[in-house]
């Protein structure tokens, strides 16, 4: 009976997973065939038929903007379902818990203060913003594990730590962009946004590198997670050892959401929505979760860039204005959830 239950569940699974690589590969389409002037039914039918110049358009500007959406997709969504499973609390992310204002802190920090665009090596440039991004990010989760071990908070009271700290963190860019030129404001401002305008292939391959190993790695850590949702006395007594591998998962999540963060600027709730949606289908095994969760969270950047572009042409909104409005109404539901 149980090797029957075993099989369901993993039947389910992957009638599911290929439905979202089915999903994904229309939003993919989609994304490549939108521009600033919404979705053109001729373009598309031009290009399809090499009948045109667009081939530029889609490989050099849409293509890099397509595949920035789906590795900061696959970047949060792993993030998110990383930091729920080793806080055992569904509403764990890297926005609720400040991280991802952390690391905008740190990416304003390295623009205004370390000038790290006085650097003519592009390359050299993103990766100080980045490396400041991540350490701002690390700093913001040791705060709230300090916090947590000193005072013996509740997971629901260390979520309402890095609210606190996500607006401290606001508070402090806003406070070096008061004091910055305009140039380093309007630098510093597409951080504060989310937007995928500005991404390019150097950033791309940085987030490729950054996400494939770590994916790997919590893959074939899955069991680990599902042994600390039982509790860490249960986990420990499978071999895990608990502080070592929750400070690991919380440190390379943490890296995860700065990558994202430092390249394309503030993408909300796209690790609380992705990781949730998938349990409410799959129920709660990680191997489940943490592969779902990446290409759910891509799925989700797409159309949200998607609605982006068609919703105001030829004005294309800051992506993180619509993930935000996306995830909300959610959030909310799972506040409610589980004050009940």
């Amino acid at each position: 009976m149980q090797s029957l239950f075993i099989d369901s569940r993993k039947t389910k699974r992957y009638i599911f997973t290929a439905i979202l690589i089915v999903i994904l590969l229309l939003t993919i389409i989609l994304n490549l065939l939108t521009g600033a002037d919404g979705l053109n039914i001729q373009d598309a039918y031009e290009f399809f038929k090499r009948k045109s110049n667009l081939d530029i358009i889609i490989y050099q500007i849409r293509l890099p903007r397509v595949m920035a959406a789906i590795l900061a997709g696959a970047l949060l969504g792993l993030s998110g379902a990383i930091m729920q499973g080793s806080l055992k609390n569904p509403l764990a992310s890297p926005f609720t818990l400040g991280i991802s204002q952390a690391a905008a802190f740190g990416a304003s920090f390295a623009i205004i203060v370390l000038q790290v665009y006085s650097d003519e090596s592009t390359i050299n440039s993103s990766l100080g913003v980045g490396l400041c991004a991540f350490l701002a990010s690390i700093v913001c989760m040791i705060i709230i594990l300090m916090l947590g071990k000193i005072s013996s908070l509740s997971p629901s009271s260390m979520i309402l730590a890095g609210v606190g700290l996500g607006s401290l963190f606001h508070a402090l860019t806003m406070f070096l962009q008061y004091f910055a030129d305009d140039l380093e404001v309007s630098a510093t401002l597409f951080w504060t946004f989310g937007e995928l305008g500005k991404a390019n292939w150097e950033s791309i391959y940085i987030m490729t590198a950054v996400f494939i190993p770590i994916y790997i790695y919590f893959l074939l850590s899955h069991w680990k997670m599902d042994a600390l949702s039982f509790g860490d006395d249960s986990a420990q007594s499978r071999g895990v050892e608990v502080d070592k591998f929750r400070f690991i998962s919380l440190l390379l999540s943490s890296l995860l959401s700065a990558i994202a963060v430092s390249f394309l600027g503030i993408i909300g709730f796209v690790g609380l929505v992705a990781p949730h949606i998938v349990r409410m289908l799959l129920g709660s095994s990680h191997l489940s979760v943490l592969s779902l969760s990446t290409l759910l969270g891509s799925i989700l950047l797409l159309l949200a860039d998607f609605v982006s572009k068609i919703i105001m042409p030829p004005i294309i909104l800051p992506i993180g204005i619509l993930t935000s409005f996306m995830g909300v109404p959610i959030f909310i539901y799972l506040l409610l959830k589980k004050g009940k």
